[in-house]
């Protein structure tokens, strides 16, 4: 259990990795809703928090499920 059979790690490590992305998504989440609200002629830094969200998301959601 804990192997995707891409990368070899113990349940541990993915759900250590899992909580940290979680913890990335929230903070890019919560600074592009900051950005959009208070500096909303800035699209590129919207977009950029934006990226990062959805990044550390799809992360966060593949080693829950790694796990």
């Amino acid at each position: 259990m804990g192997s995707d059979g891409l990368i070899e790690l113990d349940q541990e490590c993915w759900v250590a990795f899992a909580k940290y992305n979680l913890l990335l998504a929230t903070m890019f989440g919560i600074l592009a809703v900051v950005t959009r609200t208070m500096l909303a002629n800035n699209v590129l830094l919207l977009i950029e928090n934006g990226a990062l969200t959805l990044l550390f998301g799809a992360i966060q959601t593949y080693a829950w499920l790694s796990s």
